[in-house]
């Protein structure tokens, strides 16, 4: 058996028939080291690499996404964009929707972005999470404001401190957008949350609010959930890069 420069084993003239096998086994391996694997998810590829070797290459097919292993986590290949798509979830007449194991050491700042509807106009709620369980603890404070087409024209949402939620959006019914910048989630420090929304239906708002977990708890995931009602549509979760 010989080397190429890189290092992958091909079979020789002199090499007996007895080498053929460890031969091929050795090439194979070796495709899998340097070849673009494809995996339905990031779940069957943790199962079928668990201890990945530093650039290492992977397809995730739910998500389209090429990813290779920096020696500490899989990282997007390619441009490098300033945002990297964590996972998604969609959901259909649901009273909430928790993301978990979406919040790392790998990233400071993370950008959340649903789009859907609702059964009934609300404030939409959000609750920070760890080990797949709300923290319902009386640690959240919030306040923002409120902009529609009314007479008034504004109002000031009611500033709370101590309570067992935080507040990302007020939504009409029919459709709704909503943008999150959450900061420290997973470090040990508090978890700071900005929110933007806007709805079209009955009547176009938009709502800016800021959100702050009073304690330096790590989280992993995080629930939203509308304060009456259900929601149908799609949530996207971001990691924002440091540097490109």
């Amino acid at each position: 058996m010989a080397l190429t420069l890189p290092g992958s084993p091909y079979v020789e003239s002199s090499d007996l028939v007895a080498n053929y096998p460890a031969v091929s086994e050795s090439l194979a391996e070796r495709v899998d080291l340097v070849g673009v694997l494809p995996f339905a998810n990031s779940a069957a590829r943790t199962t079928a690499l668990p201890t990945p070797t530093d650039g290492q290459y992977s397809y995730l097919q739910d998500t389209n996404a090429t990813e290779y292993y920096n020696g500490t986590a899989w990282v997007a290949a390619g441009s490098s964009p300033g945002l990297s798509l964590i996972t998604s979830a969609t959901v259909s007449a649901a009273s909430s929707v928790s993301i978990d194991s979406c919040f790392s050491a790998l990233y400071t700042v993370y950008e959340l972005v649903w789009v859907g509807t609702q059964s009934a106009q609300s404030l939409i709620r959000c609750r920070l999470r760890s080990g797949g369980t709300d923290n319902t603890t009386t640690n959240y404070r919030y306040s923002g404001f409120y902009v529609y087409i009314a007479s008034t024209g504004y109002s000031l949402m009611t500033r709370a401190n101590n309570d067992p939620f935080g507040i990302v959006g007020n939504a009409n019914v029919d459709p709704n957008l909503i943008e999150i910048s959450v900061a420290n989630p997973f470090q040990t420090a508090k978890t700071v949350i900005m929110s933007d929304s806007s709805s079209a239906d009955p009547d176009i708002n938009r709502t800016i609010v800021g959100t702050a977990f009073n304690g330096t708890t790590s989280f992993d995931g995080f629930t939203i959930l509308p304060a009456s009602g259900t929601i149908t549509g799609t949530l996207w979760v971001y990691g924002r890069k440091a540097s490109l």
